[in-house]
């Protein structure tokens, strides 16, 4: 039975907020949808969710603290019947968005996406003017 901590590469001090930000970086390189032909990455990835739903209860995290082996003696985890849906790769990138730490593809607001569009815009349309007053010098 592998241990939850080692898993998501916490210790058992870690607080919830460590545990959070080790689950979205895992989930994310590890999601069956990133990696399509690997079934290892597949069961890695719910090695992860499974982990990831006992530390981050605390119930269900003083229970796993007090006796580890217990947890997979008295039953098998089972995933949530939408576990499609929750752990989908966009809804853990939304989800577990790391509000601290900015930058990377799906950082960009709707406001800088803007703003890089009518920079592009005006950039094209320099470039536009260059060409035509090229053109009408020749």
């Amino acid at each position: 039975m592998p241990n939850y901590y080692d898993i998501l590469g916490v210790t058992h001090a870690a607080t919830q907020a460590e545990i959070k930000q080790s689950f979205r970086n895992l989930a994310l390189r590890y999601h069956p949808d990133k990696n399509k032909n690997s079934e290892e990455s597949k069961q890695k990835f719910v090695q992860i969710v499974e982990a990831y739903e006992v530390l981050s209860d605390e119930h269900a995290r003083k229970n796993y603290d007090n006796n580890p082996y217990a947890l997979g003696a008295r039953h098998k985890w089972t995933p949530p019947a939408d576990f499609e849906q929750v752990y989908s790769y966009a809804e853990i990138k939304r989800r577990y968005r790391q509000s601290t730490i900015s930058g990377g593809m799906w950082d960009i607001s709707d406001r800088a996406s803007f703003g890089l569009w009518k920079a592009t815009i005006l950039l094209f349309g320099c470039l536009g003017a260059v060409v035509l007053f090229i053109m009408l010098l020749r």
